[in-house]
């Protein structure tokens, strides 16, 4: 036990607490969790972040449709939103907008076309 205290940087009593534990669940590395068991499992929470990133604009009950069309038991919405959270998506979608007006669309042709001829030299003057 010195030897595995100093090469770990612990001590003594770490170790043999260690090896106490690790005798104690014959040698598994997956303890007993406390809590509540979660509902839903990796798969499940997989296949909500594919789902919203597939559609971003659905909410969090339709994508809890969707996972869950065959589930005898669904988790809530709320449970949808908090795996959503927990990868950084937040409930918010994203607005439907068109990505350049029609007004811009015309100025930006125009001005295109009014540039299209320029030399090097008419840019130096600008830049």
């Amino acid at each position: 036990m010195m030897t595995l205290a100093g090469m770990f940087g612990v001590t003594e009593a770490g170790i043999s607490q260690f090896l106490k534990r690790q005798k104690a669940q014959d040698g598994s590395t997956k303890s007993q969790r406390t809590g509540r068991p979660r509902v839903t499992d990796r798969n499940d929470d997989r296949n909500i972040l594919k789902t919203s990133r597939t559609n971003p604009r659905l909410t969090a009950p339709a994508i809890r449709r969707e996972v869950f069309l065959n589930s005898p038991s669904p988790p809530s919405v709320s449970t949808v939103k908090r795996r959503l959270n927990a990868a950084g998506i937040m409930g918010r979608r994203p607005v439907n907008k068109p990505l350049i007006s029609e007004k811009n669309r015309v100025a930006r042709v125009k001005w295109a076309k009014e540039h299209l001829n320029w030399t090097r030299q008419d840019w130096n003057k600008i830049l």
